[in-house]
């Protein structure tokens, strides 16, 4: 029975996956639009139009990286080279929902999270929730774009290049939190509350830095460049876990509020970054050792050879 089912899934080519994710992106959206309408006025019906667009967009997605996978899948039959091409579209799409999905949050956070109340059913939580369910269409949307085999070079270069998003996207969202609190929201400092949403929401449309990097690698059928892959990890750093680490410091040390165990992700992630940046050093000066062990003799002996005539000539000048 489970190989029936197995079977079953493969000869669906992943399109439950697809259509998840646009029903996904599709509920959150309506969800979204509700919050405005409800708490503004019911012009902001007109946002259905952008998740239409948004949902056409991801269908013409959906069906161009599936024709993809069936062409890289004929190839490996025919033990012929794999010639599929960049999906640009997938990032694309990315970006497009992000966009529009950042800009909802930012009005709701800036004008009236604060006004929800926990007894609601469309509080607090159901909103939170509502954001947070834009990891899972990330992830859907990335799973539907490859097919690498379990253990693979493949999977494991797609998951180098994406295994922090998904935390990242939930860490963003948590650091809101302190948006529904009007009286902490008061004691801010001068436009902290606008930084704060900031930084959110550009770490919301961020992922659209990996998927570009995926798709012009053809999603690990080419080696992503070492500088691309340095430049994606230093952005980790630099654009989501310092700034997402600086504002929860602020707010537990600055104005003694609650926070999260998430600075503790933002630490993890710095941490293995630089470790990883530093053994990737250490290799490449051993690889250098091995190919040309004469060549660093050479220049040690110059070296101690430099020092020593610098210091003769001190004495001499003394």
């Amino acid at each position: 029975m489970a190989e029936i089912c197995l079977k079953v899934c493969q000869s669906m080519n992943q399109i439950p996956l697809r259509v998840l994710c646009i029903l996904l992106a599709f509920l959150q959206g309506c969800v979204l639009n509700y919050y405005l309408v409800i708490h503004k006025n019911v012009h902001w019906y007109s946002w259905v139009v952008a998740d239409i667009a948004v949902m056409l967009l991801m269908i013409v997605t959906f069906i161009i990286s599936y024709r993809h996978l069936q062409l890289a899948k004929k190839s490996q039959r025919n033990q012929s080279p794999i010639q599929t091409g960049s999906l640009p579209l997938g990032y694309f799409s990315w970006f497009m929902y992000s966009v529009i999905l950042a800009t909802r949050v930012a009005i709701i956070y800036k004008d009236f999270a604060y006004k929800l109340v926990e007894e609601d059913f469309f509080g607090p939580n159901t909103l939170k929730i509502t954001i947070s369910m834009s990891a899972f269409v990330f992830l859907l949307l990335l799973l539907s774009h490859h097919n690498a085999e379990s253990n693979s070079e493949r999977k494991h270069m797609i998951a180098e290049i994406t295994a922090t998003v998904v935390f990242d996207v939930l860490d963003s969202i948590d650091a809101l939190d302190i948006m529904f609190d009007e009286e902490a929201i008061k004691d801010f400092p001068g436009h902290f509350d606008t930084a704060i949403l900031i930084i959110a929401c550009v770490n919301l449309v961020l992922p659209t830095l990996p998927l570009m990097t995926l798709s012009q690698a053809h999603f690990g059928h080419k080696i992503v460049p070492r500088q691309i892959a340095m430049a994606h990890k230093m952005m980790l750093v630099f654009f989501v876990n310092m700034p997402l680490l600086g504002i929860r410091l602020v707010l537990w040390h600055g104005l003694d509020e609650d926070i999260s165990i998430f600075p503790v992700k933002n630490l993890i992630v710095i941490f293995l970054v630089c470790h990883d940046l530093y053994e990737k050093r250490v290799e490449k000066m051993e690889r250098r050792e091995q190919d040309d062990p004469d060549g660093i003799e050479i220049v040690e002996r110059l070296g101690v050879q430099s020092s020593a005539g610098e210091e003769s000539q001190l004495r001499s000048t003394v």
